[in-house]
């Protein structure tokens, strides 16, 4: 007697969940036409006709392909190695023909490697299936066909609007057409008509040019992180490379950015909260992640060595099988070499900013010299040791400038570039701009970049603190309070901008009316910011967020800590049910640690009711102002929030929905809801986290 192992239709909808998103989806798509050796791959999204088309002229595939193509989990591929023409395999799980179905359910396919072929899968019918191992695709013969694959996917409505969405904005539509670091690969993006293509990429020193600070660049034979300014050689820095199977390069560009510097840089370069940022390319292939070499890393270590304006690439190669993601490829499959890797990229991130904002003071602009001119009685001859003192002196390359001496005037060059200190006698002293030089513009100068986020509440703003300085037109240094200050507009006369407590943006405006040359503003940006921090179970994303400033670890409860972390794996939008139905026992399991904990046996002594209990909680620790100080202090939650946030009135809601969620699930609360739950929970588990694990609260 035998049996047979049958699989139903349904394990191929489970499986092509793994592939999270459309825009995952894709990127697999076009991984097929790389890997097929491909010199261009087309997506044209036609929402009249509601059709998704992929088209490539790579080496397409026989029977013997497309048997292997509806062969669950078989791959000819091997991840990670190259080919005769050196590129490196990505795909090999098996899986890449089911993204197709993240857009629609009918799907056409033509094909031509020796033969063409032409054939169409329904969905719906292949899920339907009792065992799909009996599935037919039917194979029509079409030698009419031009070699390589065209895939034609009817659209959904919610595809047809989620795809548009997505790609109404620059920065996403660039990433796609720019997912593949090489330039024997084209790849073009038609939306109605309307063409983008990665062959139009900006090279990285166009960006920002009136901005442009270092070119830094990294290789991993040389082991040489290298400075470049204006195009010569500044600085150089030994950095040791620890691996052998992985090669890593980095070029980047880094800025002084002022007002609307933002607008100079290519829109591939920002990232989800519009911040511009490297790009990391893994085997060729965009890497969706933006932490592992994040610009912003030294801010909270030491906001003087901030040099967080960069762009530039990342490129990592390695036929290593251990290097995986996860399904949406935005993080390492963690094990001892990616966490090598991601340790590396984090201090030589460090290394190359300490250095940087160490060296770049007065660069751009090249503002180095404290006058602008000198009485002849200063001249002294060959007295070059004079003139170098009238250099600022935290202008660290201060001894390599060149300094030449003329009859009216002192010439400073370094870098390819100029700064002129004028020479005057005592007779041209009031008239110094009636010769045939003509007068300096008048310049303000600030301390800082040009836009700064500043997180709330914050304390009272002095604005005259950030002006470095202010010249006239005679090269004078002119007092601070000679400047007019316009906060948005409105002239602002003691120079201090109150505390500000909501998320907003203020345009600071530094005017200065020179006598000979006008009007001169120079313009500052403070984006005031709610602080955000994971509330931090694994170096995973996280609904549970704080208003603090760094990422705080819970570990009273192991339970608690599974469950929280198995919630973060699941996106809220596709398992509110599961995610809903589990908010109620966090609560749950937080009264129960406390209610088994030594330190409050008594503590719910006469109280059964459990909503009873929590307000308990948030009245015992709100009506004690050491507690709620120890607590802000432990989390970096500013006191006045953290103080907002225990209202009782907020907490009877959030219970009244968690029962709501906990029994009838999704029926009446909705997304929105499962936030304002999540944002009170959190504060909670924080402050049962200080209860059981702080000894000053008892």
């Amino acid at each position: 007697m035998k049996t047979i192992i049958r699989v139903g239709g349904n394990i191929i909808s489970e499986l092509s969940e793994k592939i999270p998103t459309n825009i995952i989806a894709l990127n697999e798509l076009i991984k097929n036409s790389y890997d097929a050796e491909a010199s261009f791959v087309t997506i044209e999204i036609n929402t009249l006709e509601k059709l998704l088309r992929i088209v490539d002229d790579g080496f397409g595939m026989d029977k013997s392909d497309i048997d292997t193509l509806f062969h669950i989990s078989k791959s000819s591929k091997i991840h990670g190695k190259k080919n005769l023409n050196g590129r490196i395999t990505q795909g090999s799980k098996g899986l890449g023909f089911l993204s197709v179905f993240k857009f629609g359910r009918m799907v056409k396919w033509k094909t031509k490697k020796n033969k063409g072929f032409i054939f169409c899968l329904d969905f719906d019918q292949l899920i339907a299936s009792e065992d799909i191992s009996k599935y037919e695709i039917e194979l029509i013969e079409d030698n009419n066909i031009s070699k390589g694959t065209e895939i034609i996917i009817t659209l959904d409505d919610y595809n047809i609007k989620s795809i548009c969405e997505y790609f109404s904005l620059e920065k996403n539509y660039k990433k796609i057409i720019h997912s593949f670091d090489d330039k024997l690969f084209n790849i073009t993006l038609i939306i109605d008509k309307k063409t983008y293509s990665s062959n139009k990429l900006i090279p990285l020193l166009n960006n920002g040019k009136d901005f442009q600070l270092f070119y830094i660049s990294y290789n991993n034979n040389t082991q040489e992180i290298l400075f470049k300014y204006n195009n010569r050689i500044v600085l150089t820095e030994t950095y040791k490379y620890p691996f052998e199977d992985v090669s890593i390069d980095i070029e980047l560009l880094t800025f002084q950015l002022r007002s609307h510097g933002k607008e100079k840089i290519d829109k591939l370069f920002f990232n989800s909260i519009d911040d511009i940022t490297p790009l990391i390319y893994y085997n060729s292939n965009l890497f969706n992640n933006y932490t592992i070499f994040d610009p912003n890393i030294m801010r909270n270590i030491k906001t003087s060595q901030v040099m967080n304006q960069m762009i530039g690439f990342i490129r990592i190669l390695s036929e290593n099988t251990l290097i995986d993601f996860n399904s949406d490829r935005s993080q390492f499959l963690q094990n001892e070499l990616t966490d090598s890797i991601i340790d590396f990229l984090y201090n030589i991130n460090k290394k190359i900013q300490e250095i940087g904002s160490k060296n770049k003071q007065h660069l751009v602009g090249f503002n180095i010299l404290k006058e602008k001119y000198i009485s002849s009685e200063y001249k002294i001859k060959n007295a070059v040791s004079k003139y170098r003192d009238i250099i600022k002196e935290d202008f660290s390359f201060k001894d390599k400038v060149k300094i030449k001496i003329c009859k009216e005037r002192v010439t400073y060059s370094l870098f390819g570039k100029t700064a002129t200190l004028l020479i005057k006698n005592d007779k041209e002293k009031d008239n110094l701009y009636n010769s045939e030089y003509e007068p300096f513009p008048a310049k303000i100068h600030l301390n800082c970049n040009n836009e700064l986020n500043i997180e709330i509440p914050s304390d009272q703003i002095d604005l005259r603190k950030y002006i470095d300085s202010i010249y006239n037109s005679n090269g004078e240094s002119v007092n601070n309070n000679n400047i007019i200050i316009r906060v948005n507009g409105k002239i602002n006369k003691n120079g201090i901008l109150s505390s500000i407590n909501k998320p907003c943006q203020i345009k600071i405006d530094y005017n200065y009316s020179d006598s000979k040359t006008g009007i001169v503003i120079e313009r500052l940006i403070f984006n005031f910011i709610k602080p955000i921090a994971n509330i931090k179970i694994k170096k995973i994303s996280s609904l549970f967020t704080i208003p603090a400033q760094e990422d705080y670890l819970i570990k009273y409860n192991q339970y608690l800590n599974k469950l929280i972390e198995q919630i973060n794996i699941l996106p809220l939008n596709k398992y509110m049910e599961i995610i809903s139905c589990s908010l109620r026992v966090l609560f749950e399991l937080s009264i129960d640690t406390i209610s088994k904990s030594k330190k409050y046996s008594n503590i719910f002594n006469g109280i059964n009711d459990f909503e009873k209990k929590v307000i308990k909680i948030i009245n015992y620790i709100k009506s004690n102002k050491n507690y709620k100080t120890e607590i802000s202090n432990k989390t970096k939650i500013e006191y006045k929030s953290l103080d907002k946030l225990l209202s009782v009135s907020d907490y009877e809601k959030v219970i009244g929905k968690t029962h709501l969620s906990s029994h009838k699930s999704t029926t009446y609360i909705c997304e929105n809801d499962i936030h304002y739950i999540i944002k009170y929970l959190s504060i909670f588990i924080i402050i049962t986290n200080e209860m059981i694990n702080n000894k000053n609260i008892a």
